[in-house]
């Protein structure tokens, strides 16, 4: 039963507008004996219209007669005492009593309406503080983006300055390589012959009154590399030997019903190669499909369809190494796990679990099996599948001994 401590002491500071008090930030002093000084955050509770100390095994509670402001007002804990620095919300009334008058069979009605008042007003004042967050954060994104925008555009007239000063100064090279020094230019020798001198004649001369000829336009040449299957360099001695093995593979994709060079531009999708190796897998086709999917894969390692259902063709060919690997690689794409995506996760634990199985790994198998049933509990067939493992442990276990 807890211990109600009943001293409190109160006191008023009624602050008249022609002689205020300065200095002072509260109304009404509270002071509450109670017994020591550690307490925890939710231990003293503030409201409105009431307050509250707990610390076991002692308790006290106070429902005020006019509303206070909880913001504005503090709470100092000393040597067995409490003291509450309230602040009115309406500083001009004179409170004649601090405490309210509630009758017992009313206290806990009025107390839970004062609690969740009080919750609502935090609730708002959380929303409030979200959309302050949200806003300041939309305004520095602008700002960031502004920043980068004026870095872009001081870049961009540096780089264009910088261009103009550049052709600027090749076409005054260009002009005076185009007008040669007279004084640098050597006499002809007066033994010339004739005929030199005819030559010379003929020589052209740039006219200064001319402009210099444009300067060229720049050009940009593109360079392509050809296509290398292999990962190993090229080499003429090895040429023919590649050729030979790449033209067995492609015969042999060709011959199970599906081959990647055959894909049109539009057909190189990773959803039509899905669909496509789904109606290979339904043909019972099923290295067609592996093939397809793995087409698919190639272009994005990101789509977890394409590793369960490649793991459902391999466990038809009962490659179960490969069906295991690529239902672990389904099962770390499916992530962050909900409900959407429930159902994939039990179907790759259920498939790895087949496989483990068929690998020797019986315990394994027993325990991915199990936590495909959990995952759907209403599905009976994993609930059978589940009981004839453990039988089958059972009966694995009394062999040893």
């Amino acid at each position: 039963m807890p211990l109600i401590p009943k001293n409190y002491t109160w006191e008023q500071r009624f602050c008249s507008s022609e002689n205020p008090q300065h200095g002072e930030s509260y109304d009404i002093l509270l002071r509450v004996a109670f017994p020591g000084n550690r307490f925890q955050p939710d231990d003293i509770f503030t409201t409105e219209q009431f307050l509250k100390v707990s610390r076991a095994p002692h308790y006290w509670e106070l429902f005020l007669c006019h509303p206070i402001d909880p913001d504005a007002s503090h709470c100092s804990i000393l040597e067995n005492e409490v003291i509450f620095e309230l602040v009115k919300q309406n500083p001009t009334v004179r409170w004649d009593a601090v405490e309210l008058d509630v009758p017992r069979a009313e206290r806990t009605a009025l107390k839970e309406h004062y609690i969740a008042q009080h919750q609502k007003h935090l609730e708002e004042r959380s929303k409030q503080r979200a959309a302050e967050k949200d806003r300041k954060k939309k305004d520095e994104i602008h700002r960031q983006i502004e920043r980068e925008r004026n870095d872009r555009s001081a870049i961009d007239t540096l780089l264009e300055e910088s261009k103009q000063r550049e052709l600027k100064r090749m076409e005054l090279a260009m002009v005076k390589e185009y007008r040669p020094d007279p004084a640098k230019q050597q006499p002809t020798s007066r033994k010339s012959s004739s005929s030199n001198r005819a030559v010379a004649s003929e020589l052209c001369v740039p006219d200064p009154s001319q402009p210099p000829p444009a300067v060229r336009r720049s050009g940009t040449l593109e360079v392509s590399f050809s296509e290398r299957t292999f990962v190993t360099p090229k080499r003429e001695s090895m040429e023919q030997t590649e050729q030979e093995w790449t033209l067995k593979q492609a015969a042999a994709r060709r011959a199970v019903g599906f081959a990647d060079d055959d894909l049109r531009p539009d057909e190189r999708n990773p959803e039509w190669l899905k669909q496509r190796g789904d109606t290979f897998f339904q043909q019972k086709n099923f290295l067609a499909a592996i093939s397809a999917y793995s087409a698919g894969i190639r272009l994005t390692k990101d789509y977890y369809a394409l590793f369960l259902n490649r793991s459902a063709a391999h466990l038809a060919l009962e490659n179960y190494q490969r069906c295991a690997e690529d239902c672990s690689a389904a099962l770390e794409l499916l992530q962050p796990a909900v409900e959407a995506n429930r159902k994939a996760r039990v179907a790759c634990l259920a498939r790895r679990a087949a496989a483990l199985v068929k690998l020797g790994f019986l315990q394994q198998g027993y325990d991915e099996m199990v936590a495909a049933s959990r995952l759907d509990p209403e599905e009976e067939s994993l609930r059978a599948e589940v009981n004839r493992l453990r039988r089958c442990m059972d009966e694995q276990s009394e062999s040893d001994e």
